[in-house]
């Protein structure tokens, strides 16, 4: 499940979370990170940002394991780092939403790294 204690809430529900703590998230623009879960057999959480004009997605990984990430085309956030999280039940624009739920908890980074460097 991806929470935090430390998490700041917004009037309409989405929260500011530090990355670091319980997971790192990996940024990607919405073409490549959907073909990489097409790839995974069980991705873990994936939220989407659809406030730009290629929307980005944010897929979740244990804490930590981004630290040497140097896949191309995306952005590793670990410690230092603030992910916008969309409210819990949110899978549907408009804003920030979930594009697989948050219950589906953390994708293993080695398994993301290969789906992404698969797609490139």
């Amino acid at each position: 499940m991806i929470s935090d204690a430390a998490d700041m809430l917004t009037a309409a529900g989405l929260r500011l979370a530090p990355a670091g703590v319980e997971w790192d998230a990996v940024k990607v623009q919405r073409h490549l990170g959907v073909r990489a879960i097409e790839l995974i057999a069980q991705p873990g959480a994936v939220a989407v940002d659809p406030a730009r004009r290629e929307p980005m997605l944010y897929f979740f990984v244990p804490a930590g394991s981004t630290a040497l990430w140097d896949v191309p085309q995306t952005t590793a956030l670990g410690a230092d780092a603030h992910v916008v999280l969309p409210p819990d039940h949110k899978e549907g624009p408009p804003g920030p939403y979930w594009l697989i739920p948050h219950q589906h908890g953390l994708t293993p980074a080695d398994v993301l790294r290969q789906a992404l460097e698969a797609t490139q």
